[in-house]
This record gives structure tokens, sequence and C-alpha cells, in this order.
């Protein structure tokens, strides 16, 4: 009888931890970004729609900075010192952005991209608002988009 409670028990517990694992929500896609002069790098140019994770490195001697722009999306990160890091989440709805070091003179040189947001990766997983969210600290001030 102690067993077959305890096997119910198990059990129940086991099910639970999964709906609540499924409540949690899906993670936001990660792309993930190298800055270096004079040059962009993008782990991934077609992230699904909803929240997305920019982890962005400079490997390179100079300081540089990322920024994003398309639809309601308009964010941009701190100066990103040489061998630092930094994190950009914005929010992407389907449609086409650019991606781009706004420091003067770097996306002229060749320090920009794109990305295309063709779709949700799971049903049901679209996006917001489309606001950007910006790593602490980041003033979100607006960015201009290169070549305009």
């Amino acid at each position: 009888m102690k067993i077959a409670v305890m096997a119910a028990l198990a059990l129940a517990g086991a099910a639970l931890a999964g709906i609540v694992a499924q409540a949690g929500g899906s993670k936001p896609a990660t792309v993930r970004v190298t800055e270096r002069e004079f040059k962009l790098t993008l782990s991934n140019a077609n992230p699904p729609t909803g929240q997305t994770r920019f982890e962005i490195r400079n490997t390179g001697k100079l300081a540089h900075e990322l920024a994003i722009a398309g639809k309601s999306v308009n964010a941009r990160t701190k100066m990103i010192k040489p061998g630092k890091s930094a994190v950009l989440v914005v929010d992407l709805e389907q449609g086409r952005y650019s991606v781009w070091c706004p420091i003067p003179g770097h996306a002229a040189k060749g320090m920009k991209a794109s990305i295309t947001v063709d779709g949700p990766s799971q049903p049901g997983g679209g996006g917001g608002a489309g606001d950007a969210t910006t790593a602490p600290g980041d003033t979100g001030t607006g960015p201009s988009i290169p070549g305009g």
C-alpha cells in the first residue's frame, strides 16, 4: 500500500512539474553579435518573432555600439569597450530590421547588417508591441538608420 501511494505521489509530482515548465513561457531567441574593425557578424539573421536577446561582444581594438531599427523597434547599446560585452533585448515583429554600429563612420566602413523576421518558431509564439527593452543602465536613445 505504501509503495502504491509513493508511486502515485511521484507520478503526480512529475505531471505537475511538466505543467509548471510549460507555464513558464518560451525563452527568448538569442542572436550572438561579434563586432570588430570594421565588421559585424550575426549568429542568426532570421530570428523568430517575439523577444530576442542580442548578446554583443566587441573583439576589436576600438569601442563600438550596436543599434537595431525597424518596425516599431529603435534601440541601441551604450558604448562597448574592446574585450567587453553587452546585451540588448528587443521584441521583434515580422519584417526587416537594420543592425549597425552607430559610431560615426563605422557603418560606412562595413559594420552593418540586416535581419529578417519571418514569423514565430512555434505556433502561438507571436510578437508583442515591438517596444525595445534595453540592457540595465542603457538610455534607450533612438539612433538614426545609416543610409536611411
